[in-house]
């Protein structure tokens, strides 16, 4: 269950498989919105003219119970969308799953564009949360389902390079914005119309997932959509293909049945429930390492630190993202997805640290407030790419036929997580206890943990086919031992 094809060169795989990358491309874009709502809903905190709109009369600052409120709302969403949307991935396919995200998105927008009280800006957020996550959970599954072996990786990152794309735009758009009337928040808010028309032309456009339609049985389906992207490349079989997946989901299927891992709660019971911890443990890291203080409540965290230009520098660490996804993708397949997350997380929790530290001394004068945006460029810059690595543990972790189950719920778990430190985190910067920079102390204790379990838990599991993974977990191989470990399958290549 392991074809010839697999065990290509990387760039000689992105030769040959051309038209499914255009595709992957194409469907990865959808996450500039997604980067584009994240970034405006962080930032438009400081602008004048919502300040104006939605804070109480007489204040420069927006209560930190607001915006705890609003960041909470959104996580919340973010979960129930990944929990209730997979009920239609799995039994209506992974392209009618996009199409109703969609429905959620747009229904943000609207929110957004005629909210003039804080309340109605919460509402925004629970909608645009529920189709953010939606989208986080469906689009690494489908991008996993469509992309060669060898480019999985790459594919995967692609979303969260168009996500950094957007909250890039989103940081410009407020910048300018700022710089040109800066009680005008309402122009952002209706540039994302023209990315809602966009992602519908991509999501209309878009095949099914040949691995779905295998999975139910739509052989004739899937054939299809393999034939059309990829049926002109010499060698390529597309029965060799159709055959891997059939016995694939037919082996999982019996073990299923023979380990009493059926049913809705699958995900839950035996190897999979390891392999649920696995899934989501890089995006809980992520929370735990502090990225609402450097990402979400990036702009609120430096207006409090009082640099008198917070817009700029979003823009800075959003280039910094950029940056640190160029690399992520282009060396993921090659060098994998352990050392990529477990030793950048490390330096996110050490850049924390260096924060808390800075936050000991008058970090409002002019050195100390430039240390403060090289140590967040540092931790803004490491975890990134290991944030997004998480999508491809997601998406590549479970079986094929828990795929889109374990991916919801593990990104739905790691948002319960970000719930909470949506609410806490503005409240630690500005609350009662006003903690300011020093919240970087906790942040770094977390997540240190964090990093200690990543050591220990997570596996190697790049450019391994689902047939491979399958089989590690079920002889209980060493995590730490999947890089070098010999498969059955490998011994059985074109089978």
């Amino acid at each position: 269950m392991r074809l010839k094809s697999d065990d290509l060169g990387i760039w000689e795989s992105v030769g040959r498989y051309k038209w499914i990358i255009a595709v992957g491309m194409a469907a990865a874009f959808s996450a500039s919105l997604d980067g584009y709502q994240i970034s405006l809903n962080g930032g438009i905190v400081s602008n004048k003219g919502f300040i104006r709109q939605f804070a109480s009369p007489g204040t420069k600052i927006i209560k930190g119970q607001y915006v705890s409120a609003w960041g909470g709302i959104q996580s919340a969403g973010q979960a129930i969308g990944q929990v209730f949307l997979q009920f239609a991935t799995d039994a209506l396919g992974r392209k009618p799953a996009l199409l109703i995200l969609w429905v959620f998105l747009v229904a943000s927008v609207l929110a957004e564009s005629f909210a003039t009280h804080w309340d109605h800006w919460l509402v925004a957020k629970l909608f645009s949360g529920a189709g953010v996550g939606m989208l986080q959970s469906t689009m690494p599954v489908y991008l996993s389902e469509i992309a060669p072996t060898q480019l999985k990786g790459f594919l995967i990152n692609a979303y969260t390079f168009w996500f950094v794309i957007g909250q890039l735009c989103g940081s410009i758009a407020l910048n300018r914005l700022n710089a040109s009337d800066p009680y005008d928040f309402r122009t952002a808010i209706y540039t994302q119309w023209a990315m809602i028309g966009a992602m519908l032309v991509i999501f209309v456009l878009l095949p099914e997932s040949p691995w779905w339609l295998a999975g139910k049985g739509n052989l004739h389906g899937a054939e299809k959509v393999l034939s059309r992207y990829n049926g002109h490349i010499e060698g390529y079989s597309v029965q060799e293909h159709i055959d891997v997946m059939t016995a694939t989901i037919e082996e999982e299927r019996h073990l299923a049945q023979r380990n009493s891992e059926e049913g809705m709660w699958a995900i839950f019971r035996g190897r999979n429930l390891i392999r649920f911890l696995i899934a989501a443990w890089p995006k809980i890291t992520q929370q735990l390492v502090g990225l609402t203080v450097f990402n979400t409540y990036a702009t609120y965290f430096f207006q409090y630190a009082g640099n008198n230009n917070p817009f700029l520098v979003t823009v800075i660490l959003s280039c910094v993202q950029i940056l640190s996804m160029i690399i992520t993708a282009t060396v993921t397949d090659r060098l994998g997805r352990r050392p990529l997350t477990v030793y950048p997380y490390g330096v996110t929790s050490l850049s924390l640290l260096s924060l808390g530290i800075v936050g000991c001394f008058d970090y409002k004068q002019k050195d100390t407030s430039s240390l403060l945006v090289l140590f967040a460029c540092l931790a803004t810059f490491s975890t990134t790419g290991a944030s997004a690595i998480g999508y491809a543990y997601a998406a590549e972790i479970p079986q094929q036929r828990l795929r889109a189950q374990t991916a919801a719920w593990a990104l739905a778990f790691s948002n319960l997580i970000a719930i909470m430190f949506n609410f806490c985190t503005p409240l630690m910067i500005n609350g009662t206890t006003k903690w300011g920079v020093k919240t970087g102390f906790f942040f770094a204790g977390t997540g240190s943990v964090a990093v200690l379990i990543a050591w220990l838990l997570l596996p190697e599991v790049a450019r391994r086919t689902p047939a491979e993974i399958d089989e590690m977990f079920e002889k209980r191989v060493n995590f730490r031992k999947f890089k070098h470990y010999v498969t059955d399958v490998q011994g059985h290549v074109g089978v």
